[in-house]
């Protein structure tokens, strides 16, 4: 993702709420990805189908049984503790 669209992204009234869901699943064990279409923002599992028109935001993957990464385009993470 462009770091223009990641901008437009951290914009979207629901961005907070996906990242929180994102973590929510990756602590679950199940890796996530946020997608924005420029529009909506859309939280599936990493496994799931790309949502259509929508570029990759963050995905979030379970780092170890007490953290959870969140990675952004250009190499940057941000980790949450459970």
């Amino acid at each position: 993702m462009s770091l223009f669209n990641e901008h437009e992204a951290e914009k979207h009234p629901a961005y907070n709420d996906s990242l929180q869901q994102a973590v929510k699943m990756a602590a679950g064990g199940t890796a996530a990805t946020i997608y924005f279409d420029g529009t909506a923002i859309s939280v599936r599992s990493a496994f799931a189908p790309k949502v259509a028109h929508a570029a990759i935001v963050c995905v979030a993957q379970l780092w170890d049984d007490k953290t959870v990464q969140l990675r952004f385009a250009g190499a940057r993470s941000e980790w949450v503790k459970l």
